[in-house]
């Protein structure tokens, strides 16, 4: 009698333990993101939990007292890695499944990510069905991705013109000190930037259909100009290696420095590669800086080239 009362004991026990459990549990699969008016940008990949029906799940609550148009949108890619032939350039588009039975879906080819509303003072959760498990997913405002485009354009166009600036000059000074491995600098630095303008072309140039057009052959500029500029590197260290060269430790040090640039692109693009959100939102910002920097450097370095006759 005594087992009996045991056995029937440990079974009432462990369904009040599973009584106890499992709301916990569901509790915790359909936490939901409160949002309100003020709400910017947010790394939605930690929020993400896998659904039933294939895909990634999130849950949002509007917690003021208007709609929220929000804006779902992957992490940047690569272009270089893209370009190269080390990273996918095409995505499936963005597709989603709220609790209501709407869908929303991105345009095909479109930067902007995918759009969608959330009605006030309401709690929906989302399916996200063609989303890998662990990839990056940021959740936008309208208006803070609309200021953060423009940013990065005015950022983007005011690099790009003083180093155009710089090239000018640098070509000047090449011709008038008649300096041979000036010419080699302007060479390998115009190659960069040609390299630069290719990664930052979509966000410099207008959208309008002589601009678009030229969209068609970035890839290949910037197979073009990354293949020079590396071309030139290796030129600009046979010649301090093989010949005797004028002001030898000044070029020394304009090469070092463009190595040191050269690593850190590659370990940030590498990084990138690895982890597209390694440092949030500039990931995809601090390889192309890294470059940005190795171009002015050799642009400097040809553009205060000592006299021919300073040996």
């Amino acid at each position: 009698m005594r087992s009996a009362q045991w056995r029937g004991a440990m079974v009432a026990a462990v369904f009040w333990l599973m009584g106890v459990l499992v709301p916990m549990t569901s509790a915790q699969a359909v936490d939901a993101l409160r949002l309100a008016e003020t709400f910017r940008v947010l790394n939605l990949t930690p929020h993400l939990r896998a659904s039933p029906e294939g895909g990634q799940g999130f849950a949002i609550q509007n917690a003021s007292s208007k709609p929220l148009t929000l804006v779902l949108r992957r992490a940047e890619p690569n272009d270089l890695g893209v370009a190269l032939g080390l990273q996918s350039g095409s995505r499936m588009p963005l597709r989603l499944f709220s609790s209501d039975d709407r869908e929303f879906s991105a345009v095909p080819g479109s930067t902007q990510g995918l759009i969608f509303t959330l009605p006030a003072g309401v709690v929906q959760s989302f399916t996200l069905p063609r989303l890998a498990a662990g990839e990056t997913v940021y959740l936008w405002s309208t208006d803070s991705l609309a200021a953060h485009h423009l940013n990065r354009q005015t950022f983007h166009a005011g690099v790009l013109f003083l180093l155009a600036l710089l090239l000018a000059l640098s070509i000047f000074a090449a011709i008038f000190r008649r300096s041979r491995r000036a010419a080699y600098g302007v060479t390998m630095g115009g190659g960069l930037l040609v390299l630069l303008a290719s990664l930052w072309m979509r966000d410099v140039l207008p959208d309008t259909q002589p601009f678009l057009s030229l969209s068609t052959y970035r890839l290949d500029a910037i197979r073009a100009a990354f293949g020079l500029g590396l071309f030139m590197s290796l030129i600009g260290h046979l010649n301090l290696v093989i010949r005797l060269a004028i002001n030898r430790n000044y070029w020394t040090r304009v090469i070092i420095l463009a190595d040191i640039g050269l690593v850190a692109m590659g370990a940030l693009w590498g990084l990138h590669m690895w982890r597209a959100d390694f440092a949030g939102l500039i990931s995809s910002e601090l390889g192309d800086i890294a470059l940005a920097l190795t171009c002015g450097t050799v642009l400097l370095g040809a553009f205060f080239v000592p006299d021919r006759r300073n040996r």
